[in-house]
């Protein structure tokens, strides 16, 4: 009687994995996740992976209660800080990415415990991103914006690969982690000799990828990570003995004379990358003008911070007369972290790693030197785990103060598993350990709780979001009524969405373009004017808004009001080249139309200290 149980739970467990291995892998193939109408149907894997854990296996140890306890600290005041932000319809991008993470760190350390199934797991990340440097390959190769799925589309990044990934940074992030775990797995794994040797050819394919990205911020991660690796390999090889610990340390000197020399000659061959890696160290990029922006943003709210974001306004804001581009993200995850969460998520996250770096450095110990010294065996599954994990953890750090890795879905959940290999680790012949009764909490309540979340989500916005972004790529294509279609079976469905409600204004702006008759360009202009009005009102301080409502007003007639909007789009980005033309060319229309110009009053800054709200969505006369 008691086989049918444990084979239920052992099948759901299995089911679980399965899920959660396509979940990672889908997200890194749907642009990693970018676009929520990419990233729900990924979260909506994840919300079954955390309710199959009801019925899963749990005759396991326990995780690490500190690890569990600041997790939950930091996680939860990441949510509710963005619940509590003041444009909900961008914070909830960051609100389903830490319910996602949550769900694959609670499962991997709570459920998913094995280590010879999670190595199978990685593996089968390693054979996607093994795709995803091919289609790199034909990029870099071809310079044509190449993506295996026709829908799917990146920005132009010339030839820097980028495999499924929008941005190539953000594929460095995969690659730079993969590497790491591929070559622990070579040297510590109890894999057969023939497969290690396969793992090691993928990691080498993989660090090809990484030099074909073009990513200055990866090339300095990797070799962080890789010098990290290297160090605790040699703390273990010490209790080896010196024979071992001398021939394993001139075998890697070689290793990495090979290794820069195919580098060297790489490089020198490709003028592009060699002027990427001259210019890893350069004082005069952009970015530092980005976090000066942040630290300002910082300061008006410094506890709390602004809100889950809000550095979409304020990076234009406090931008540079360079920073042209819109500032969208801080390029930096620590410095985005503590402008829209303040000084209490930034204390948070630093216990949250203290507590997961530290675990992982007693795991360390007790899988590699005290092992090694006690039984002189040298390969370890959980070592293997274990020592790629924190040569990931390394890496990431080092990326995440370059660029925004942690904003994209795809490596926030792959980080969420690293974490979750840190919180439980135990050597292979270990199988039971006492069980603490935090681990019944997260593992028994809040993950399922959290499933269920991340499930009605799914369901909530999903449809909404997948014909929101019909109508962006009808409107894209100049298919002005089907994108009007669209838009109006979004807003049905949800209308608390900002860009919907400009998809339909702009659908309308445009079809009134094409329109002859001046009466029938003005009833299209009148009925753009209230979606835009309903964006603004959600949104008040995107410029985007301002700015398309101050055309439509121009374009009736209507120049008071139009000078309004522009005039607070200028207020809140006044170093901005597009809002100030915008701004010029409103004043040129007006001045050269009948109506008398009457000079606009100063033009009054926002309080840098007010808060983000929504005034009325109809502007005074």
């Amino acid at each position: 009687m008691e086989k049918s149980p444990s084979l239920v739970r052992r099948s759901a467990e299995g089911l679980a994995v399965v899920l959660l291995g396509f979940a990672l892998a889908g997200m890194q193939t749907l642009i990693g996740g970018t676009r929520l109408v990419f990233s729900l149907p990924v979260y909506a894997l994840l919300a079954v992976v955390g309710l199959l854990s009801l019925v899963a296996s749990w005759a396991k140890p326990a995780a690490a209660r500190f690890c569990l306890l600041t997790t939950a600290m930091f996680f939860g005041y990441l949510l509710a800080r963005g619940w509590f932000s003041p444009v909900f319809s961008i914070a909830r991008t960051d609100i389903f990415s830490i319910l996602g993470g949550l769900v694959v760190y609670l499962f991997t350390a709570c459920v998913f415990t094995s280590p010879k199934k999670r190595i199978y797991l990685l593996l089968l990340l390693i054979l996607v991103a093994l795709v995803q440097v091919a289609i790199g390959a034909i990029q870099f190769r071809d310079g044509n914006n190449f993506m295996l799925i026709p829908f799917l589309q990146r920005f132009d990044y010339g030839r820097r690969a980028s495999g499924f990934y929008v941005c190539p940074n953000h594929f460095a992030g995969l690659l730079e982690v993969l590497a790491i775990y591929c070559l622990s797995l070579a040297c510590w794994s109890r894999l057969p000799v023939w497969a290690k040797m396969l793992i090691a050819y993928a990691g080498a394919i993989c660090l090809a990828g990484l030099a074909l990205t073009g990513s200055r911020g990866g090339y300095l991660s990797a070799s962080f990570g890789l010098v990290v690796f290297a160090l605790l390999t040699l703390l273990v090889l010490r209790q080896a003995g010196t024979q071992i610990f001398w021939r394993t340390f001139f075998a890697g000197v070689i290793c990495v004379l090979l290794l820069g020399a195919a580098v060297f000659v790489g490089f020198k061959n490709s003028s592009l990358l060699s002027t990427r890696a001259q210019a890893v160290f350069d004082t005069e990029n952009m970015r530092v003008d980005l976090w000066r922006a942040a630290l300002t943003e910082w300061k008006l709210r410094p506890f709390v911070g602004t809100g889950s974001g809000t550095y979409l306004y304020y990076g234009r804001r406090f931008r540079t007369e360079r920073v042209q581009l819109d500032p969208v993200e801080v390029h930096n995850d620590f410095l985005h972290l503590l402008c829209e969460y303040g000084a209490v998520g930034g204390l948070a996250c630093l216990l949250f790693l203290g507590a997961h770096l530290s675990r992982g450095w007693h795991a360390f110990q007790r899988l590699g030197p005290r092992r090694v010294a006690a039984s002189h065996l040298l390969p370890s599954n959980s070592l293997a785990l274990n020592l790629g994990s924190l040569g990931a953890v390394a890496a990431f750090l080092v990326h995440s103060a370059f660029d925004f890795n942690l904003h994209i879905p795809a490596n926030v959940l792959l980080l969420a598993f690293v974490f979750g290999i840190l919180a439980y680790s135990v050597p292979d012949s270990v199988r039971t350990e006492p069980r603490l009764k935090t681990d019944f909490f997260f593992g028994r309540i809040a993950l399922p709780i959290l499933a269920l979340l991340l499930a009605a989500a799914c369901v909530r916005y999903l449809p909404a979001e997948y014909a929101a972004e019909r109508s962006r790529t009808a409107l894209r294509d100049e298919r002005h009524v089907t994108a009007m279609l669209w838009a109006n079976k979004a807003l049905a469905l949800d209308r608390t969405n900002p860009e919907t409600w400009f998809y339909l204004g702009e659908s309308r702006v445009r079809r009134a373009e094409n329109q002859r008759s001046a009466a029938a360009r003005a009833s299209f202009e009148n009925a753009a004017l209230a979606p835009f009005q309903h964006a603004h009102a959600l949104a008040p301080n995107d410029e985007t808004f301002l700015i398309a409502l101050g055309r439509v007003y121009d374009s009736l007639g209507r120049y008071p009001e139009a000078d309004w909007m522009f005039g607070e789009a200028l207020a809140w980005d006044p170093r901005s080249e597009v809002t100030q033309k915008s701004y010029a060319a409103h004043l040129d229309f007006w001045k050269r139309s009948a109506v008398p110009l009457v000079a606009p009053p100063e033009l009054q800054l926002p309080d840098q200290a007010a808060p983000l709200v929504a005034p009325s969505a109809t502007p005074p006369p």
